[in-house]
């Protein structure tokens, strides 16, 4: 917990930092963490008196794999969901209600479609080869949104990438935390669940910093940009009240600067989700075929210890 908050936090907090990154306590900050992950390993694997999860299942690829998928979607999907409220509350002029559906359609999808990808494993028994379906579609909810980020784009159009984007990291969701759990024992799925739920939490940590980070960097200078001359000395203030955003007009220089700025920084944020969806892919292959259907068959039962 200590490396991710010391390597994630800087990303959001340099913005208000004197110097930048040149400042030395957000340098300090990213080193220290950098070097304390390196150190959880070793204890780990050679000096705690009782492991988290042995160190066997640890380097396991499927349990690897399997975390990072997690730990990449979050991270891929939160890099431009962390502020895309804020984007229809400006941009496409929605109501907090109207906001609230389009970015709860996303969660609704993924839960909606959940039983009917479990029927297709539970048939199949091949879980890898259901994950991989889930690349392409994520990839084309989430490029979608690229073109559709203009003020006139339908919302019904945008609510339909969320519901693409939720199918997809649907199918994730259910196969990872199936392939986690298919390497181990009874006694390990409690270490194992909570391991891979950790790492969901740290890419949604890690979405939030990079999103957070090029958000406070990227849009104010945008802003003070594309504002006019008359108008530059309150970019700043345009930028840190959100309802002066939706305040100017349609067809005054200023509404044009602050829809222009939100439309740079979100096609940013986009392009950088979507360029992480290849690691998803690259997650999902180092995951043993396994089928699920004749686990039992080539194992055996496990009878030994209880599962609360």
């Amino acid at each position: 917990m200590a490396a991710f908050c010391l390597f994630l936090l800087p990303f959001t907090l340099v913005s208000y930092a004197p110097q930048g990154w040149k400042t030395p306590y957000i340098l300090a900050m990213i080193v220290l963490g950098l070097l304390l992950f390196p150190v959880f390993v070793v204890w780990e694997a050679k000096f705690t008196p009782v492991p988290f999860l042995q160190w066997k299942y640890l380097k396991e690829p499927t349990i690897i794999g399997s975390c990072a998928l997690y730990g990449i979607m979050f991270t891929s999907v939160f890099i431009w969901n962390a502020y895309f409220q804020s984007y229809l509350l400006v941009v496409q002029r929605q109501s907090v209600k109207h906001a609230g559906y389009i970015l709860n359609s996303f969660s609704l999808a993924s839960s909606t479609f959940g039983p009917l990808f479990a029927f297709i494993i539970s048939y199949t028994g091949n879980f890898k080869w259901t994950a991989y379906a889930g690349v392409p579609i994520v990839v084309l909810g989430t490029a979608l949104l690229i073109p559709f980020r203009t003020p006139d784009a339908n919302p019904g159009v945008i609510a339909l990438t969320q519901v693409i984007v939720g199918i997809g990291t649907g199918i994730f969701t259910i196969c990872a935390q199936l392939a986690v759990m298919v390497p181990v024992t009874h006694q390990e799925i409690a270490a194992v669940i909570a391991l891979w739920g950790l790492f969901g939490s740290f890419g949604s940590s890690i979405g939030f910093a990079i999103a957070g980070a090029m958000w406070n960097n990227i849009l104010p200078e945008q802003i003070y940009q594309r504002l006019p001359e008359a108008s530059k000395m309150n970019a700043t203030l345009i930028f840190g009240d959100i309802a002066t955003q939706i305040s100017f007009l349609d067809g005054t220089p200023e509404r044009d600067a602050v829809v222009g700025a939100y439309q740079h920084v979100m096609r940013l944020m986009l392009i950088t989700g979507v360029c992480l969806v290849p690691f998803c892919l690259a997650s999902i292959y180092v995951w043993k075929n396994v089928n699920v259907k004749k686990l039992e068959e080539e194992k055996g039962k496990q009878t030994k210890g209880n599962v609360w």
